[in-house]
């Protein structure tokens, strides 16, 4: 890993890293498959296997940047960049994606807080936070093969990981009030955090369906408005 590191301006912070890695004596299976431990939590389930061997590989490389501004005269800003690559190869010798190869995420947050009352002590709070990033690879279904197995589902092996989600994206706003004490012992917070505030319908993965006996979508939360209060001391 290469990183650069400098902070300027007082309150600004520039940081880029470039890496790579390689990963060996992973566990997959003696029989030619696409089957590797290093995918293992990709889709939100673990499979069932025994019997592995460690002679998987994989590697990944990417670079990131990050431009920082601290809290200061009443903003803060982040912003995050990540490119990168994630292969691997099973016991069947194919070098594939893995299953967290998005390639590429996007991250933006801003804040700024507004003095009120005659000692400025209170404020007046504004977040916003902007993610995307690319869509996961995953392995299709195979519809035939998974009613054959009671509907537990069978993934077409010569295609792992060959498909991909859409992008991922989201947008959270958040606005409050924060009353501080006299003393700064205590400090009281109200807000609204209203989450996915574009109501995008991001997909989280692709289950067969017995009811429907199709394989469909899952999605995540749309918009959610949270309600909160918090105190601090």
């Amino acid at each position: 890993m290469l990183a650069y590191d400098r902070r300027f301006g007082g309150d600004w912070r520039v940081k880029a890293e470039g890496y790579y890695q390689s990963l060996f004596d992973i566990g997959i299976e003696r029989a030619p498959s696409s089957y590797s431990l290093v995918n293992e939590g990709a889709d939100f389930i673990f499979s069932e296997r025994s019997g592995l061997v460690g002679e998987g590989t994989a590697y990944n490389y990417g670079i990131e940047l990050t431009i920082e501004k601290f809290l200061s005269k009443g903003y803060y800003a982040l912003v995050t960049t990540s490119l990168y690559d994630s292969r691997y190869k099973g016991s069947d010798g194919v070098e594939r994606n893995t299953g967290f190869a998005g390639n590429y995420v996007f991250n933006t947050l801003l804040g700024k807080e507004w003095g009120i009352g005659k000692d400025k002590r209170n404020a007046i709070t504004f977040d916003t936070k902007f993610t995307t990033s690319g869509g996961r690879p995953f392995s299709p279904i195979d519809l035939d093969a998974t009613r054959a197995n009671l509907g537990r589902e069978v993934y077409v092996d010569e295609q792992a990981y060959s498909k991909r989600y859409s992008a991922y994206m989201r947008m959270d706003v958040k606005m409050g009030v924060r009353i501080n004490g006299k003393g700064g012992k205590v400090s009281h917070q109200f807000f609204v955090d209203l989450q996915n505030v574009t109501n995008r319908e991001n997909i989280f993965v692709e289950r067969y369906n017995r009811v429907t006996d199709r394989i469909n979508p899952v999605y995540q939360n749309g918009f959610f408005p949270d309600f909160m209060y918090r105190v601090q001391f």
